[in-house]
């Protein structure tokens, strides 16, 4: 299966024109300047692909725009303010302010639009045959079989009264309002419910850090930060129902998120000595409600076209539903509320021969407001009350020059990631009994409740991370320097089911610049990993096993079939090559042209497939000011990207 993508990134150009200016001069104690202009943009199909950050407009049009700055120097006190509006999603204003280098502070407010995905799910529903493909009704199902699926033709769930099964009839025609629902063999389908929908998100951001430096102390200097930052929009959320079909449908989310930053610290320097503590504490708060739905109701196949659970039975997938559509509404996609709190220390020392060591120390903690559901399941992390996780990294840095012409950097850091194993309660209450097939055994390690139950999950987060690397930095000649580097890092994951990862990285760049008007950039990277993270048994049972030949025709069919795979997946690779090339050329003060290109090939040999992804990425900038009062930008960027995979598998058993 191979996919392509390709985008026209964008082509720009703005011209900044000046009808009033007051140019700033150090040497008056008062200057500004302000600016006019217009902005335009018409984009055609879709403005993420060309402008999914916006920088000009958010939308089709034209507008007039506006620029000031304000400068004051006098008595020791230094002022620079600046404030851009383009319209109200795209703006930022900035105020810096010096008071005799006692007290400085710098101020930013910042608005910014950001257009996202919308994901139509057309692809999942090359796994579904026509309804015309099956020849039965309700009335007169007929088996089935891979040829002859149901497709679209049940439809049990009636929203107005969403306690009460109802379908479609004998001829199988769906009813107004009422949510299709398949079952079947190959039951796997995607159902846009909100396919006008635009996605995007304002981001708006407000920041400000300060410096004191007290006269009496004047080795000492404490600093202080804020940062508001809110997320306000709507995004796509991606849903599915299992135990009757994989049915995913995407709907259509609220988002209003608030980041709140405090941060403090102070550094000292001691002769050859300097050291540097910070202190973050974090809160971010989603204020928005989460999305709900309604989950399927839980059929088994082997039941018949229409199960007993709607006349008055239930059939359920072995006892291993909690939930399901006489549940009602059930919230999903919840993003929980969080608090952070991280400190950081670092020293360095500056010895003789232009040599240096640096140190470092990084402790953070998190805690998550993550709930459980109630009635169904709930679950504690250690500390009996939120989960938490903590980082701890330790960090060393040695960088020392031998002559004029040679600079080498050894570099190590360990750093202990702990993510708490949670303990989940699962109430059975509610939970049916089976009337078809017999509780699954513990032999086949499926979790079957028979009554109020507590199991472990083993977070997969937890793991120790080793990094250490050295590069060296040679001046070939006048202009121009050779760069040359190695890292190595192992991952030791704490989850017995993953492998641990080691990778190596070989890097080298060359930066010239052989005339005053010319200069260039070649760099190339290349990394072999050793076991990325991946699933070691995701697919294929191997159905000629004496086990698995069994277990395709018993009553757990559907659970240890799963446990029988060996294959892996993963599209994460085991050998990847990045290599840039670009070179700028400036024949005067006022024009330049600036050419990139960009390769980056990906490859991962998998037990019994492969997968490879090429990226290319090429680029022009062209920058011409015709005068000091206008500046004209010309940018084209292109970006194509192909993936393929010897593995493939269109059909899902339900």
């Amino acid at each position: 299966m191979k996919g392509y993508r390709s985008w026209l990134t964008g082509i720009t150009m703005c011209a900044m024109l000046v009808p009033l200016s007051a140019v700033a001069d150090v040497n008056k104690p008062l200057s500004g300047s302000l600016e006019a202009g217009a902005a335009a943009i018409n984009v055609k199909d879709d403005i993420k692909q060309v402008s999914e950050y916006s920088t000009l407009r958010t939308k089709n049009g034209v507008n007039p725009y506006g620029k000031a700055d304000l400068s004051v120097h006098q008595g020791g006190v230094v002022f620079d303010g600046t404030v851009r509006f383009m319209d109200a999603v795209d703006q930022d204003h900035s105020a810096n302010l010096d008071y005799k280098r006692i007290f400085r502070t710098d101020f930013s407010y910042s608005v910014m639009q950001h257009w996202l995905d919308h994901d139509k799910m057309l692809y999942l529903d090359a796994a579904i045959p026509s309804p015309s493909s099956y020849t039965g009704t309700a009335a007169n199902p007929l088996p089935l079989t891979p040829n002859n699926v149901p497709a679209f033709w049940y439809n049990p769930i009636d929203p107005a009264n969403p306690l009460t099964p109802a379908y479609g009839g004998a001829s199988g025609a769906a009813l107004p309002g009422y949510t299709v629902q398949q079952i079947g063999r190959a039951s796997v389908f995607g159902e846009d419910l909100t396919p006008n929908a635009v996605f995007s998100i304002k981001r708006s951001e407000l920041t400000s850090k300060s410096d004191l430096t007290i006269p009496q102390l004047p080795n000492l200097t404490f600093h202080f930060g804020f940062r508001n930052e809110d997320r306000k929009g709507m995004e796509q959320s991606i849903g599915m129902s299992k135990c009757t079909s994989c049915h995913v449908t995407g709907q259509s989310r609220d988002v209003d998120e608030n980041t709140r930053d405090i941060t403090a610290g102070v550094t000292g320097k001691f002769g050859l000595l300097t050291l540097d503590y910070s202190f973050l504490d974090r809160e971010f708060r989603e204020n928005a409600t989460p999305p709900s739905r309604y989950y399927d109701p839980a059929l088994s196949p082997g039941a018949g076209v229409i199960p007993t659970y709607y006349t008055g039975g239930y059939v359920t997938f072995d006892n291993r539903i909690l939930y399901d559509y006489r549940d009602g509404l059930l919230r999903y996609d919840e993003t929980p509320d969080s608090k952070k709190e991280s400190h950081i220390i670092k020293a360095k020392v500056d010895l003789q021969n232009s040599t240096s060591v640096m140190a470092s120390y990084v402790k953070s903690t998190v805690d998550s407001g993550k709930t459980g559901e109630p009635g169904n399941f709930s679950f504690n992390g250690s500390n009996g009350i939120t989960l938490r996780t903590t980082y701890d990294a330790y960090g060393a840095k040695l960088s020392s020059k031998f002559g004029k012409d040679l600079t080498i950097n050894v570099r190590g850091r360990s750093e202990h990631l702990r993510s708490d194993d949670v303990g989940i309660a699962f109430s059975t209450v509610g939970i049916p009994t089976a009337v078809s097939v017999p509780p699954v055994s513990a032999t086949n390690n499926n979790f079957v409740p028979s009554a109020d139950s507590l199991v472990t999950r083993y977070s997969s987060l937890s793991s120790d991370t080793v990094t250490t690397g050295i590069d060296a930095v040679y001046r070939l000649a006048r202009r121009t320097t050779l760069r040359l580097g190695y890292d190595f890092q192992l991952l030791d994951r704490h989850d017995e089911h993953l492998q641990d990862t080691k990778t190596h990285t070989i890097k080298a760049s060359i930066n010239t610049r052989p005339g005053s008007t010319v200069s260039g950039r070649a760099a190339v990277s290349y990394k072999a990993i050793d076991n990325p993270y991946h699933n070691p048994n995701a697919a294929l049972t191997n159905i000629t096993n004496s086990t698995a030949t069994t277990v395709t025709t018993g009553p757990t069919y559907g659970v240890s079939l799963y446990d029988e795979r060996t294959s892996d997946l993963s599209n994460q690779p085991d050998n990847s090559m990045d290599g840039v090339l670009s070179g700028t050329w400036s024949p005067s003060p006022y024009y330049s042209v600036t050419a990139m290109y960009r390769i980056k090939k990906e490859e991962n040999d998998l037990d019994v497939s492969s997968w490879n992804q090429l990226t290319q990425s090429p680029a022009l900038t062209v920058w011409y000011a015709p005068d000091k009062k206008i500046n004209m930008t010309f940018a084209y960027n292109y970006m194509d990207q192909t993936s393929e995979t010897a593995f493939c598998q269109g059909w899902y058993d339900g």
